[in-house]
């Protein structure tokens, strides 16, 4: 026994936790358009799924939670989402550094992803609330210094107005366009706009007055990006009435929740949501009266093949 016990490794002390996860992105194609989901932040907020639909009875609110086992402090993401289309790079919507604890990774996961802030050539903005705008500039220093950015003409006038009563917030999203807007770097459209064959603007007004989807296509296939049309998949896909806060105009909303979750369960494209669980992408299936989501499959990627 002492024979067989000398020749036994000796044991090691426990490894420590790395309590880490991996870079927040994410990767797929659409057709030929490569599409990259960067994490901005993912926090547990608000507190309570009473404070992010508080028009929810008391009942709703508990039943909800049995049904689709919301947790009582939500995981929240941020997102942002870069496609590149081969002749140039787009960022949609741009985070959300400085506006709250654990915002701006996306600066870290776009390097990880292995691009820089310097090569994106345009930003377009579903809407300007913080957590989609104030990743745009530090300072007076535009932090993607070769991109323009564009958004509904819409958008910008409410801010601007609400900065001039004294808006503090306001006053902030206005600061954050400044700097392009000085550099003659900004560019509004009016309502459904073509970009180019692949990038389209869609108004879907309502949680702003310039809030705007955007859709990519090549070879066949599409991708909606949603913005804030919906922020918790667990709850709007059941119960499209759920209101969140900061919705500009609550009934136009739900009816293009139900008028949109009913295309997007139709068509089986794919859909992108600024605060759905990261990577935020995926599809919706009718059950009937409502829907769940479909998260999309962690998957290799083929390389790109040539034609001799």
């Amino acid at each position: 026994m002492l024979a067989i016990a000398a020749i036994l490794p000796a044991a090691h002390a426990a490894a420590p936790m790395a309590r880490s996860q991996a870079p927040g992105f994410y990767r797929l194609m659409v057709g030929d358009l490569e599409v990259t989901a960067l994490l901005d932040a993912n926090d547990p907020w608000p507190e309570a799924i009473d404070e992010l639909f508080p028009s929810l009875t008391v009942e709703h609110k508990a039943s909800l939670r049995r049904r689709t086992q919301a947790q009582p402090s939500n995981d929240f993401s941020t997102i942002a989402f870069l496609v590149n289309t081969g002749k140039k790079l787009i960022l949609i919507d741009a985070g959300g550094r400085g506006s709250a604890a654990g915002y701006g990774q996306l600066f870290d996961n776009l390097k990880a992803a292995g691009y820089a802030p310097e090569q994106v050539d345009d930003i377009y903005i579903t809407h300007m609330h913080p957590d989609h705008v104030f990743g745009l500039a530090d300072g007076k220093q535009r932090s993607f210094p070769n991109a323009v950015v564009h958004a509904d003409a819409h958008e910008l006038p409410q801010w601007q107005a609400a900065a001039a009563k004294g808006n503090k917030t306001a006053q902030a999203i206005v600061a954050k366009l400044a700097p392009y807007i000085s550099a003659q770097r900004y560019q509004a459209f009016d309502g459904d706009t073509r970009f180019s064959p692949e990038l389209k603007a869609v108004a879907r007004y309502g949680h702003t007055e310039g809030h705007s989807f955007y859709v990519i296509e090549s070879r066949g296939q599409r991708m909606h990006f949603w913005g804030d049309f919906v922020v918790n998949d667990k709850v709007q896909f059941e119960l499209p009435e759920a209101v969140p806060p900061g919705e500009k105009d609550a009934a136009q909303g739900i009816a293009l929740r139900n008028r949109e979750f009913a295309a997007a369960a139709r068509s089986d494209e794919l859909i992108a949501g600024a605060h759905l669980a990261f990577p935020g992408i995926g599809r919706l299936r009718s059950l009937g009266l409502n829907y769940i989501w479909v998260p999309v499959d962690y998957a290799a990627i083929a390389p790109a093949t040539t034609t001799p």
